[in-house]
């Protein structure tokens, strides 16, 4: 017996005889497919498969055939299962099979049938039993397997363990979430540790007196209001579709009137479901913030951290592409409702598969619905998802609600048919943290603390931004949230970096990716993490806090602590409106330790024609695929060439912050390296952390170009137990002072 919500294909799987794969496939039927699965054919196979009688096919026995590929995309509109597995197809990046291949079979005269194939074998991942589908072509009575598709993110439930029912809904029922959600938000949560600040300006949406009405919007000073005013504030995305905004030449009118016909459907929906939740006050950045006011975007942009760490509910527009897509209309899917399923199979023992009900579940439903949509790749929509206690997403499927005070994992959710649930977040579409992660390090030790900040930073900047000039303010709320619940002396900020731990701060870098050019326009200073932007990409990963210094390395006896062989003498920044949060004009830092003068050797590899025009218009930003190859040399090392340096284990590399723009298939720079840290390594040769310079304008002054582990070539004859006397002598326009230490120079890095 199955549930109304699964078509007969699907039922037909749950019921009839199961026998070990081996009987009815042999080797050469699935010796091309791909993601093969092991043992499949073999005698010692845990993979059964349901036999039904082929007769009228001449054949005594043949596997179930569930739907073709095509039949099962337009299943999926009106069976639970089928959406499930069709989702699973068009998602999971780890399967061989790409879009190509799967249009080139679907389009052709063979049809793919799927073949389930059951594994009962009770794990915490699968559930009850594990399930997957070989999908092959049949040629006569020949079976030819193209490709094994194993849905690792189902789980079966056993419905009759515990107490499952009060977890796992039935049914979807909108009426019942919303009286769900209405006692959620009334419970006691995690807050601020801010003062109490209402946003400048809110939306006052009155519902309509009329069952089918529309509610009355108008702007409202927030002054006239009390600090405890309860109020819903949108996360969205702008999208290529310009919103109705807030300009000075409206301002006057949106105080008496926002007529609601003129408000973007996305829009329309959060006020409804705010005023469903019993909340009339609405805050949506568009329409709260003077667009065309430079200094009132400014200063709303500073308190972002109050806006919605103190909303008594963000809500998100999960699925909505720009503010005109809505909200409501996305949710017609088959996704939302419940898997719940009697199997009648036979051929697996009690002690395999328990009888009983079961309810198919999706781990990754999370994921794939909410973490992994275009909106969670905005780097404001980080802040926004980070700083609120409360969120409700609204997701293609149904609607999901998180709490900071539960989320300490990152896939710790309820949906309308699920009280709450640990989902998996593992994909690699998916970044690190959590909401609960900065709500919950008051009381940290120092080096937890450390972590938290460097893990949030790191997540931040993978996402990615309209505005280039937006990286740091974007992220400021994040920062005023963190230093309050940290307890961080104010004025500590600079420019990303906290004072505290700024000079181990000072070693980010960004591996293993080509990068862009620096951003346009200044927005930090050189030694800032601020003033790069890194490509969005998986490669590009971008480091904070120790760089090329393992977590572990301290741990190894045969290794010696790291020493910091640089003294910060002053850290000035400068910005825009006077809080340390705020934009940044301006910032220097005046540093004390070893400064070597080094020459950057560099070759452009451009691979550019190996790729074809429409694999570099889909893999390759700006569709030429050049990457640099460098080493860094002693200056008074002048023969060493690339060849002979990619022929050396223990050269000493570079991590650039940009590629370096050139014209010619190789090129020398010279850049000084400001070595913070070093210690000896165990079989006695020392090693380093250090900045990558150029000269600036001024007498000791400095750009970071990036960052350099530096190995025994430049430091074996340069220094010993931390003595730096053997370093060249510099000249007196490349320091601003000569330290009592031989080897020490003072200079500024702007």
């Amino acid at each position: 017996m199955s549930c109304s919500n699964i078509c007969s294909s699907c039922s037909g799987i749950f019921d009839g005889q199961y026998v070990p794969t081996n009987l009815v496939f042999q080797p050469d039927n699935v010796e091309d497919a791909d993601d093969r699965i092991e043992t499949f054919t073999t005698d010692q196979t845990e993979w059964r498969v349901r036999i039904v009688d082929a007769s009228d096919r001449g054949l005594p026995r043949a596997p179930y055939l569930h739907h073709t590929l095509h039949a099962l995309a337009e299943s999926a509109s009106s069976c639970v299962l089928c959406a499930m597995m069709c989702e699973g197809l068009q998602l999971d990046r780890q399967i061989p099979l790409r879009a190509a291949k799967l249009a080139e079979w679907e389009q052709g005269e063979e049809s793919l049938f799927g073949i389930p194939i059951v594994r009962p074998k009770k794990g915490a991942f699968c559930g009850a039993f594990s399930f997957g589908m070989l999908y092959a072509t049949f040629e006569g009575q020949t079976l030819s397997g193209r490709f094994f598709r194993f849905f690792h993110m189902f789980k079966a439930i056993s419905i009759q363990e515990g107490d499952n029912r009060q977890i796992w809904k039935p049914k979807f029922d909108r009426e019942h979430s919303l009286s769900r959600l209405r006692s959620w938000l009334d419970t006691s949560e995690t807050t601020s540790s801010l003062p109490p600040r209402l946003p400048s300006r809110l939306l006052l949406c009155r519902p309509s007196t009329t069952a089918k009405g529309n509610p009355e919007v108008r702007l409202v000073d927030s002054q006239t209001l009390e600090t405890c005013t309860r109020y819903a504030a949108l996360s969205h995305r702008w999208g290529e579709v310009r919103p109705i905004m807030l300009i000075q030449a409206l301002k006057d009118a949106f105080y008496k009137e926002i007529a609601f016909g003129s408000i973007p459907a996305t829009f329309q929906d959060a006020i409804k479901l705010a005023n469903a939740l019993g909340i009339e006050y609405v805050w949506i950045d568009s329409l709260c913030i003077i667009q065309d006011s430079e200094q009132d975007w400014q200063t709303e942009a500073a308190h972002m951290a109050s806006v919605y760490s103190q909303a008594h509910v963000t809500i998100s527009a999960t699925a909505a592409e720009n503010s005109a897509a809505g909200l409501t209309r996305q949710q017609s899917s088959m996704l939302k409702q419940s898997c719940e399923i009697m199997p009648s199979w036979t051929g697996f023992s009690k002690q395999e598969i328990p009888p009983g009900p079961v309810r198919i579940i999706d781990r990754g439903a999370f994921c794939d619905n909410v973490l992994s949509q275009p909106l969670f790749g905005r780097g404001w929509v980080f802040q926004e998802w980070i700083l609120s206690p409360k969120t409700i997403h609204f997701a293609r499927d149904q609607l999901w609600w998180t709490s900071a005070s539960s989320m300490k994992l990152q896939g710790f959710a309820a949906n309308e048919t699920c009280e709450g649930y640990d989902f998996e977040v593992t994909r690699d579409s998916t970044h690190l943290m959590a909401p609960g992660t900065l709500y919950s390090i008051q009381g940290q030790s120092i080096e937890m603390l450390q972590q938290v900040w460097n893990d949030l930073l790191q997540d931040y900047m993978s996402r990615s931004l309209t505005y280039e000039s937006d990286r740091l303010v974007a992220f400021a709320g994040i920062a005023a949230l963190y230093q309050s619940f940290a307890q961080v002396p104010s004025n500590s900020y600079l420019a990303g970096i906290w004072r505290q731990t700024l000079l181990q701060s000072l070693m980010w870098n960004i591996r293993d990716g080509r990068k862009i050019s620096p951003p346009q326009k200044y927005r930090a200073p050189s030694w800032s993490w601020a003033s790069v932007e890194p490509e969005q990409t998986v490669s590009a990963k971008f480091s904070l806090g120790y760089g090329y210094m393992s977590a572990d390395d301290d741990l190894i006896d045969r290794q010696e602590p790291w020493i910091p062989t640089t003294t910060v003498l002053d850290a000035s920044v400068t910005t825009a409106t006077g809080s340390e949060f705020g934009p940044v004009s301006g910032g220097y830092l005046a540093l004390q330790g070893p400064l070597i003068k080094a020459r950057l050797c560099m070759v452009t590899i451009d691979l550019s024609d190996r790729l074809t025009p429409e694999q570099a218009a889909e893999f390759v930003p700006g569709g030429r695929l050049r990457y640099v190859r460098n080493f860094v040399a002693l200056s008074t090392n002048q023969s060493m060439t690339m060849e002979e340096a990619d022929a050396t284990s223990d050269v000493t590399r570079a991590q650039l912050d940009a590629v370096v723009p050139t014209s010619l298939p190789e090129e020398t720079v010279t850049i000084y390296l400001a070595v913070l840290y070093y210690r000896m390594t165990w079989n006695g040769t020392p090693v380093g952390h250090a900045l990558a310079l150029v000269r600036g304008l001024g007498k000791g002054e400095f750009r970071r170009v990036g960052y350099v582990y530096v190995q025994e070539d430049i430091l074996s004859s340069r220094a010993k137990d931390g003595d730096f006397g053997g370093v060249d002598t510099l000249t007196s326009e490349d320091y601003l002072s000569i330290a009592n230490q031989p080897g020490m120079y003072s200079y500024r890095i702007v």
